[in-house]
């Protein structure tokens, strides 16, 4: 018997790693083997193995063979924009100095409720939305000055429109809360995904071991026009 396919071990810190993660999802739903992949690309089995196991950042164009090959729709092309803008974002968050190997505060642990846009959610070009997360403090460490930060860049092709961060109220243990984030869908056809984890007063991830995605949301756009222009041509087809 063949064996079992098994996730990859996930390292949330890195987003390379969900990035690998999705694209080996995408590879084994549509029933491919790395060997394949590697042979139709161009490329070594065992660069597939490392980039779906997140040790190895892929290029642009492996992910748009994967976005393409397995009809993603743009979904880990926005997955790749995250991993692009990580290493900025990370010395953002550290004053521009070397990042500090952070760990969580023992104690402090959090739920996910619910949210009101599922997953694959229609939504028109363009279109402006609203999410809203329930979250439980399930810890014994109460939660004050935090703060919902945007993983990669805030806008672009393809990508969930956002402001980097979004407060989160207050919460002791045992409290629920609701926190809210203002949206524009991408302007396009297209899957995308965008991604927030909490972080404390002082910017710090609070969770960096755990919590692979954080808060998310992911939406299927439908409905692109054509321009102006190209509908002009195609009535001078007509």
């Amino acid at each position: 018997m063949p064996r079992p396919q098994l996730p990859p071990h996930l390292v949330p810190r890195q987003p390379k790693t969900v990035l690998g993660w999705s694209m080996q999802k995408q590879r084994l739903i549509h029933g491919w083997t790395g060997k394949q992949v590697a042979e139709a690309f161009g490329c070594s089995p065992s660069h597939i193995s490392r980039v779906e196991q997140g040790s190895t950042k892929p290029s642009r164009e492996l992910v748009q063979f994967y976005d393409d090959t397995f009809e993603a729709d743009g979904l880990l092309l926005s997955l790749f924009a995250v991993v692009e803008h990580a290493p900025e974002q990370e010395r953002r968050r550290a004053g521009g100095k070397r990042p500090l190997l952070r760990r969580a505060v023992k104690g402090d642990a959090s739920a996910f409720l619910s949210d009101t846009i599922p997953h694959g959610t229609l939504m028109e070009p363009g279109q402006v939305f609203e999410q809203r997360w329930r979250l439980l403090n399930r810890g014994t460490v109460s939660w004050s000055g935090r703060r919902l930060e945007r993983q990669g860049p805030l806008t672009g092709p393809g990508l969930i429109t956002s402001l980097r961060f979004l407060d989160i109220p207050d919460a002791k243990p045992g409290e629920s809360i609701e926190i809210t984030a203002a949206l524009k869908a991408p302007t396009y056809d297209c899957s995308s995904i965008a991604y927030w984890k909490m972080v404390n007063s002082d910017g710090a991830l609070c969770f960096p071991d755990s919590y692979q995605l954080g808060l998310d949301v992911l939406v299927r756009v439908e409905g692109q026009r054509p321009h102006i222009h190209d509908e002009a041509d195609l009535d001078g087809q007509v």
